[in-house]
């Protein structure tokens, strides 16, 4: 049910969509002839599944992963200057952010570092690391995800 000007107004004038659970929509400025019937499914929302997406885990479980992982990556990673640069070509990370991590006189203390930077600044870090993680070393995630 819509409560609006006149079909074939073209006032221009916001209205309301109203739907018969009570739920309701403010709709910008609508302009031509016709106004058509709006049908959706009104029934309650089910939870989204609880399995990881074609391009990796969803972002609680890209956190599960980590927590879950975090001492295998500590010491398994190799090579981080792939994604290193990846995480700053993306804005997680700086320049001075990969200085603190190189001057770390290990590779296990350099991929800690890098790990804790990352969980610290959140999830959309933790998803991007995740994705340069994948594209530089898929066979160690693909080992660690089992």
């Amino acid at each position: 049910m819509a409560s609006c000007p006149e079909s074939g107004s073209s006032s221009g004038q916001p209205f309301t969509i109203s739907a018969n659970n009570g739920a309701s929509v403010n709709a910008p400025i609508m302009t031509g002839n016709t106004i058509g019937a709006i049908h959706y499914h009104t029934g309650p929302l089910s939870a989204p599944p609880q399995h990881t997406s074609p391009s990796g885990p969803m972002m609680s479980s890209v956190q599960d992963f980590l927590k879950t992982h975090k001492n295998d990556l500590e010491n398994r990673m190799g090579n981080l200057r792939p994604i290193l640069s990846n995480l700053i070509d993306l804005g997680v990370l700086s320049e001075e952010d990969r200085e603190e991590i190189e001057i770390k006189t290990t590779r296990t203390k350099k991929n800690e570092a890098l790990l804790t930077m990352v969980i610290n600044k959140g999830k959309t870090a933790q998803e991007q690391f995740y994705q340069a993680l994948k594209k530089a070393d898929l066979y160690l995630v693909k080992d660690l995800e089992g």
